[in-house]
């Protein structure tokens, strides 16, 4: 929480405050609120951010039959009719959906860039929107019209909404190796809201701010004891009047902050 000048984290831990050596006690001053070099205006939102969360709501009728050709031959009808980069109506997407976490919710919404996407395979459309409605074969929608809720005995070929999401996203990616092709890139955790979760007192030291990070991070304290990072000792070139001081470290001197 940079409120408080120190770094507080959901998924990693750093445990760095211990016994000063070369400095003495440590210094149990109010810490220092870091000034925002860079603040957002006022009243300043991401028009298009809002934008995608609300059309990521939006519900569409289910497509019950569709138009079924061979793909090449789609790529080439839709070519011909001039379907392309020009019919792009978003560029920036949030592909967010219940029927993707209906069985687990540990990640937030991809943030999808659908212009980017869209011109590296040349406004080929058909690479990715594969059927069109039966009663209109040239019209293009979102995967949720298509795929819904996975397993549906009705339609037992159809992949479910998050499957149909990874199947079209990875094949490209493992393949044409442009990345990101790791998961965690476009999987960002739901990290919990740590001001309903952190208890501090104003101004609180650096003792108090790695005590109490500990409080739910116990496991990933203790690991960072056995890590090369912490264990490390040795000079301090960049540290005024210490450079030859043996004795510096995360173990021993080193703030738990920026």
């Amino acid at each position: 929480m940079r409120k408080y000048g120190f770094t507080l984290f959901g998924g990693v831990i750093i445990v760095m405050l211990m016994t000063s050596l070369c400095f003495g006690a440590t210094s149990s001053a109010p810490a220092k609120i870091r000034k925002d070099y860079h603040p957002k205006p006022a009243g300043w939102v991401a028009k298009d951010h809002v934008e995608a969360l609300k059309r990521a709501a939006k519900k569409y009728p289910f497509v019950e039959k569709v138009f079924k050709e061979d793909l090449i031959l789609r790529e080439q009808r839709f070519h011909k009719k001039g379907i392309g980069l020009k019919d792009l109506k978003h560029t920036y997407m949030i592909l967010n959906s219940k029927l993707v976490n209906t069985y687990e919710d540990k990640y937030g919404p991809v943030k999808f860039m659908h212009g980017t996407h869209a011109r590296t395979v040349k406004g080929n459309c058909a690479i990715c929107h594969h059927y069109s409605p039966a009663d209109a074969p040239d019209k293009i929608l979102p995967c949720r019209s298509c795929h819904k809720q996975a397993f549906n005995s009705k339609y037992p070929e159809r992949l479910g909404l998050k499957a149909a999401y990874h199947q079209r996203c990875i094949g490209c990616h493992k393949n044409m190796k442009r990345g990101p092709i790791g998961c965690k890139t476009c999987h960002l955790k739901n990290v919990p809201d740590h001001k309903k979760i952190v208890k501090l007192p104003k101004n609180p030291t650096p003792f108090q701010v790695t005590k109490e990070c500990l409080r739910c991070h116990e496991d990933a304290g203790r690991e960072m004891l056995t890590t090369a990072h912490w264990l490390w000792r040795g000079p301090s070139p960049y540290t005024v009047n210490h450079r030859k001081c043996i004795h510096h470290g995360k173990g021993t001197d080193v703030l738990n902050n920026d």
